[in-house]
């Protein structure tokens, strides 16, 4: 394989996985913003603000939609996150934080070791903090 080939699928999501984690994904309901914000992020003590970026942007780094997925979701170990997401993700995250918020988040963004919960509610608090 030629090394620039190579290193182009190093750095892409695993497609397989992805459509996986989608079959798997797709019995759950689908929420509109607000039933997720009603359901889910209220008693995670996220804030709607938090949660329209989530909704709206996660997808864009995982090709999973917000609507189906639980706070409880372990973004490794049930969602795959780094495997279907392309490397740069958490870059692109930092500059969408940026232009959302103008908050700057350059120095790093936690790692998806938790739950979605807990990375949402990581990111709020940051964002409560700068």
């Amino acid at each position: 394989m030629i090394p620039s080939l190579r290193t182009y699928a190093d750095l892409s999501p695993d497609l397989n996985v992805r459509r996986r984690v989608i079959r798997v994904l797709r019995d759950r309901p689908v929420l509109s913003l607000d039933e997720w914000f009603e359901v889910h992020s209220q008693p995670c003590g996220l804030s709607y603000a938090m949660t329209a970026f989530a909704y709206d942007q996660l997808e864009k780094y995982s090709g999973l939609s917000l609507a189906r997925l639980l706070p409880s979701d372990r973004l490794d170990a049930d969602l795959c996150w780094t495997q279907i997401c392309w490397f740069d993700w958490q870059v692109r995250l930092s500059d969408d934080l940026w232009q959302q918020f103008g908050a700057d988040f350059s120095d790093g963004i936690d790692e998806v070791d938790g739950t979605l919960a807990h990375f949402l509610q990581s990111l709020d608090q940051q964002l409560g903090q700068r």
